[in-house]
């Protein structure tokens, strides 16, 4: 992974969107499963070039993350957005149900949504969307052979309802 300024992954993700290209990106905390430095870190991975750049910071890069999220899937995090109200399966509703509660108790917890091409991912090319929960230390998956758009627009507007 090359080490870039956040202003840098914003600008590849814009370029790789307009050209049409493959990519995603990922807010990784301190604490979370594929983190192994210690500090935040906000991963893109652009899958057509094979290219990962990463920044590290001592706080959640949520600006450059909510700026990201339009870009790829055009979900916006503010009230306007008009967001899914339900879940796609049982493993979705837990996981809506899980993070809710979090919230409301302010116990900061984050998500994963897993392309099958990621670094990350091995689940040998199906889709991811996995909550780690603070508490239990649990991992709550949903796998599917399908862009999951909808759980995406359910989960993503509850992650940034957090407050710090």
């Amino acid at each position: 992974m090359k080490i870039v300024s956040i202003a840098e992954i914003v600008k590849l993700a814009e370029k790789l969107k307009k050209d049409g290209k493959k990519w995603h990106f990922h807010l990784l905390t301190p604490d979370c499963v594929f983190n192994k430095e210690g500090s935040y870190a906000l991963v893109l991975e652009n899958s057509s070039d094979r290219q990962t750049l990463v920044n590290y910071s001592e706080a959640k890069q949520e600006e450059a993350g909510k700026i990201l999220l339009e870009l790829l899937h055009g979900i916006k995090t503010d009230e306007s957005y008009k967001k899914t109200e339900s879940a796609t399966s049982l493993e979705i509703s837990n996981m809506a149900k899980r993070a809710g509660e979090l919230t409301e108790r302010g116990i900061p917890w984050h998500h994963h949504a897993l392309f099958p091409d990621c670094i990350f991912n091995k689940s040998g090319g199906y889709w991811v969307l996995m909550l780690e929960d603070p508490e239990t230390k649990e991992v709550l998956e949903s796998v599917t052979d399908y862009k999951p758009d909808a759980d995406l627009q359910l989960i993503e507007p509850l992650f940034y309802k957090q407050k710090e």
